[in-house]
């Protein structure tokens, strides 16, 4: 644990408690913990809310629209304020706080170059310290959502710390904000990629749930797994790995395996059994896989319902793709109508 954090701000460190970076029985602790939480929380019954959430973006985005009629990047007016609105309603927080949120988790997300990085940095340690106050202000007065529900939990006595609760909750917003926006502004270009299918789907949302799992599967955001290391000298197909070493498991190879999948580098919408890692897979599997479908399957049914005549505003060359090692985002998705 060392090695990860003696460089960080020490308003920074409790982000390397959480569990991405845990062991068991650490890790089966703060899962535990965690699950309950997350178990108060139905997303079915959220799925009204979200649309409304989603219809609200798409509100924004047609204003903004208005007064840029040649093209709106879709990244910046909906694939990141709709999944950061969802966030903040699950967490419980509180409507008045959302903007200070939204521009802090925006700052460290859209960060790509070293500067930007360091830059994010400050919006990370303002959302820290807002982070902490809602800690302490819920612990008194909880509201309804997934913050009270952590503070709340408990497994055999065994509660979260305060800096265990700074780090599932940061967790939750990064993997539950940053993930989905780019999940949804890559599915976005996949299907206008791919017209006739997008043309079935526009037809027929009965198959969006099936329609988001593929989409999941054939754009991988997430390209490889978190970091792990070597416990002893073994060998994995052939490969020889050392005791220490870092290894990580490509998960787009994996969501492209021919003996997974029939024609893997092909999409398709009414694909069956589809059995992608998108979320990761084992105990470290994403809690937010169910709550992310369908946010995806709402933010895509609600843009080409209002929206069908969508296309590029840029040639499709110009698209450009964060540098980001390890993730396939989109930098900017020029879009009109």
């Amino acid at each position: 644990m060392a090695r990860v954090i003696y460089w960080l701000p020490r308003s920074l460190r409790p982000l390397a408690s959480n569990m991405l970076l845990r062991d068991p029985p650490d890790h089966r602790r703060l899962r535990s913990l965690v699950d309950q939480a997350f178990l108060r929380q139905s997303v079915e019954a959220l799925r009204p809310r979200m649309e409304v959430l989603a219809d609200e973006a798409l509100d924004s985005l047609a204003a903004q629209a208005r007064r840029s009629p040649g093209g709106i990047d879709l990244v910046t007016h909906f694939a990141r304020p709709f999944p950061l609105a969802v966030i903040c309603e699950l967490l419980g927080l509180p409507p008045e706080d959302r903007p200070n949120f939204t521009r802090w988790a925006a700052g460290f997300g859209s960060a790509s170059s070293l500067i930007g990085i360091v830059w994010g940095l400050r919006g990370i340690s303002k959302l820290m310290r807002y982070i902490s106050t809602e800690i302490q202000r819920q612990a008194t007065r909880p509201r309804d959502g997934l913050l009270a529900a952590l503070i709340q939990a408990e497994d055999a006595g065994d509660r979260l710390s305060e800096d265990e609760l700074l780090a599932m909750i940061f967790l939750i917003l990064a993997a539950g904000h940053e993930t989905t926006l780019h999940q949804i502004a890559g599915s976005v270009l996949t299907l206008l990629d791919h017209p006739d299918q997008l043309g079935e789907l526009k037809a027929d949302w009965g198959i969006a749930d099936a329609a988001t799992q593929e989409l999941l599967r054939f754009i991988s955001f997430a390209q490889v797994s978190k970091p792990r290391y070597a416990r002893d000298n073994t060998e994995f197909y052939g490969q020889s790995i050392r005791r220490g070493e870092m290894v990580f498991g490509c998960l787009a190879s994996a969501n492209c395996d021919p003996s997974a999948f029939t024609n893997p580098h092909l999409l398709d919408l009414h694909r069956r059994a589809n059995r992608h890692i998108a979320f990761g897979t084992g105990i470290h599997v994403c809690l937010g896989a169910k709550l992310a479908r369908v946010e995806i399957a709402i933010a895509l049914e609600r843009l080409f319902t209002r929206h069908p005549e969508i296309r590029l505003a840029v040639p499709r060359s110009q698209i450009k793709y964060l540098r980001r090692p390890g993730t396939r985002g989109l930098a900017a998705l020029p879009v009109k109508w």
